[in-house]
């Protein structure tokens, strides 16, 4: 009993030596091809189907230190940008890598197809300079300028990609900054409609002014202010719509009555003024035969 007490350790201890070994070799091996097929894959994306020996050792060796200092993620990052970005962190240093851990794929390609540009931006900016530039590309640099730093971060948070150019050239013709925060204000309250009603050709003939904004705001925000108290409190809209049936007809109908009454039209008192009219209708032919009778006396 006791033999077979002190047997088992042994072969444990035994077994681990052997074997713990050969599962590093093997998870080594697993690790190093998916980044060399990480690299591979890269490297197509951005066109280039044949790597140097030394340009594929130097981007594995990128990779397998960026895995150990932020994760396996970065796998997917690479992936999504291109074999620019491990080009570039050599000559930029990971902090290319930290910003395009936060953006979205589109945002990753886009950022390393023009990296001199974006990163000082992304740098200021965030990643929302990387967005925009992926959802308007050759626009965002132009956008943050002309708009500033918060408004920039605005669009490429909420508008369309088809709506940027738009803003982009009324901002441009805007007489002062001001009118153009005002644009932006315009724009999230009236989305699309701003433009049709002030339309692209006004603004680029006369230029755009905080007065045009501001004539659109007091014309449009009443209404929209109704239409969006009736939409997120539906049922206030149908207790109205009730209290109005209940209050408001009886009451129409009472001041229909009352004008009636006032102006005659009821039916008893057209029947009065017919009656009274029929005695003073009748005198009027025995006055005229009255008179006709005198004028004969008067002919003999």
């Amino acid at each position: 009993m006791k033999r077979i007490t002190v047997f088992i350790p042994v072969v444990l201890v035994v077994f681990l030596v052997l074997v713990a070994p050969v599962s590093a070799v093997v998870a080594g091996k697993v690790t190093h091809a998916i980044i060399e097929a990480t690299v591979e894959s890269a490297a197509k994306q951005s066109g280039r189907e044949f790597l140097g020996q030394t340009a594929k050792k130097s981007a594995c060796e990128t990779l397998e230190r960026l895995v150990k200092t932020y994760g396996d993620d970065v796998i997917k990052v690479v992936d999504d940008a291109g074999f620019e970005l491990l080009e570039s962190v050599p000559k930029y240093g990971d902090e290319v890598v930290e910003l395009s851990l936060k953006a979205s794929p589109q945002g990753r390609r886009v950022f390393v197809q023009n990296i001199p540009e974006l990163l000082p931006l992304g740098r200021r900016i965030g990643v929302e300079a990387l967005e925009l530039e992926a959802k308007s590309p050759g626009l965002s640099v132009q956008v943050f300028k002309v708009f500033g730093d918060d408004a920039g971060k605005i669009l490429a948070r909420n508008v369309p990609a088809e709506d940027i150019p738009r803003l982009l050239a009324y901002a441009e013709k805007a007489d002062t900054p001001a009118t153009r925060k005002l644009l932006v204000e315009a724009y999230e309250k009236e989305g699309k409609s701003l433009f049709e009603r002030i339309p692209a050709k006004l603004v680029l003939a006369g230029g755009l002014t905080a007065s045009m904004l501001y004539v659109v705001h007091q014309l449009t925000d009443p209404v929209r202010a109704i239409g969006d108290a009736i939409d997120k409190n539906s049922d206030v809209a149908d207790t109205a719509v009730r209290h109005f049936f209940a209050w408001g007809v009886p009451a129409l109908l009472v001041i229909v009555v009352l004008l009636f009454w006032r102006f005659g039209l009821m039916p008893w008192q057209r029947s009065r003024r017919q009656t009274a009219g029929t005695p003073i209708s009748q005198p009027a032919p025995q006055k005229k035969e009255k008179n006709s009778e005198q004028e004969d006396g008067q002919g003999r």
